[in-house]
């Protein structure tokens, strides 16, 4: 049809001719190439895992970490043998009487953890100083402050005579083995009858010892003996020598001079009463002081 007018596409320009320097198709291509390869990209990176990131391991607790709450704290004191105080709550019931009885349970409570953490700290202190002390006797460190010896530095610094010094470093081990098995306070004087059962039997011995005397009731010098003679860690053939011995040390006491007597009533009062015991050995002390003082003069 001659009358019809034929539709002509508009020309392509040509990448790179020489002709009239159009560009534009070329930059065309170039943007598109580089969506494609933008897509490309996003896709493969929405595909792939996500990258594992490193934990990095949990530092070791420090000695001075923070106190921590909640059950980590309840599983610590756990651990330290030491009872949470009981938390304060009111009781849901309105009558008095009900009320009264709820509050005198609270109170037996925090009684009963009171004394319990008491006698575990005092077995914890036992044990401090002997950690210490033993340390100080073995590196000889009285040296280091001036004193001549052990005893002269314990009693100047820390008011503790060398006698008691050493009784504590003796009973130390005893003490050690038995701080998984009681919370109990320990005391250094019955602990020395443990302490050769350690020497000859080993730890788990004097934990065995120390359960048996437990079973009837307070555990004291006398019921640990028994119940070392019962599981035949302290044969029966032994005790003669130990009363033979006992009743030769009383002989010797009984020829001792006055002064000698005084120390040992003392020191017997000690046990069951250190306050009182304290003062009076105090009062001997300023006494006998007070003694050589005048004989250096009547002697010079």
């Amino acid at each position: 049809m001659s009358g019809s007018r034929r539709k002509v596409p508009p020309p392509v320009p040509v990448v790179g001719g020489q002709g009239e320097g159009d560009t534009s198709r070329e930059d065309q291509l170039r943007a598109w190439e580089d969506a494609q390869r933008k897509q490309r990209e996003q896709q493969a990176a929405a595909a792939a895992p996500p990258p594992v990131v490193p934990v990095p391991a949990p530092a070791p607790p420090a000695e001075s970490a923070p106190a921590v709450t909640g059950p980590a704290a309840s599983a610590r004191v756990a651990v330290a043998g030491y009872l949470p105080m009981p938390e304060f709550t009111r009781p849901d019931s309105e009558d008095p009487a009900a009320r009264l009885e709820f509050y005198s349970r609270g109170i037996l409570a925090v009684q009963y953890a009171a004394k319990a953490n008491h006698e575990r700290a005092e077995q914890q202190r036992l044990i401090g100083l002997g950690l210490r002390l033993r340390a100080v006797k073995e590196e000889e460190l009285h040296k280091a402050a001036g004193f001549d010896t052990f005893g002269d530095l314990t009693e100047a610094r820390f008011g503790i005579k060398k006698h008691q010094a050493n009784n504590i470093i003796r009973v130390l081990g005893v003490a050690q083995a038995l701080e998984d098995v009681t919370t109990q306070e320990l005391r250094e004087r019955p602990l020395r009858v443990l302490v050769p059962i350690l020497d000859t039997h080993g730890a788990d011995a004097v934990r065995e010892t120390w359960a048996e005397a437990s079973r009837h009731g307070n555990v004291t010098d006398t019921a640990l003996v028994q119940a070392a003679n019962f599981l035949g860690y302290a044969p029966p053939k032994e005790q003669p020598q130990l009363l033979e011995g006992k009743e030769a040390e009383r002989k010797t006491l009984d020829r001792a001079s006055e002064s000698l007597r005084a120390v040992e009533r003392i020191r017997s009062l000690a046990v069951k009463d250190p306050a009182r015991a304290r003062r009076e050995a105090e009062e001997l002390e300023s006494a006998v002081r007070e003694l050589l003082e005048e004989l250096a003069g009547n002697l010079g």
